[in-house]
């Protein structure tokens, strides 16, 4: 009766540990990103760099005022964890070069 609890919190825990560093990594291209599109750089070209880096992401952006934001969205994939949270969301603002 225990042991499957225990398997279950393990596959969270580690499908935790991986949904992090998927967030990690989708908070740095959404940065980089969102300096980009700040510097001028054509939105599609950021897009196609962006689908190569992770195919998996959804890319959105933003202008509010003086602010550009980029955000990336992405399922955590099939596991235990898709139940508490379903996707990672990452948001990330400059400033605008121009």
């Amino acid at each position: 009766m225990v042991l499957p609890v225990i398997i279950l919190i393990l596959g969270i825990c580690l499908q935790a540990v991986s949904a992090l560093g998927t967030q990690l990594s989708n908070a740095s291209l959404a940065r980089q990103a969102a300096h980009e599109l700040a510097r001028g750089v054509d939105s599609a070209l950021v897009t196609r760099a962006l689908h190569a880096a992770n195919s998996k992401v959804l890319f959105s952006q933003s202008v509010e005022s003086d602010v550009i934001c980029v955000t990336l969205q992405q399922n955590v994939g099939p596991g235990p964890l898709e139940w508490i949270v379903p996707e990672i969301r990452v948001r990330e603002c400059v400033l605008d070069a121009h």
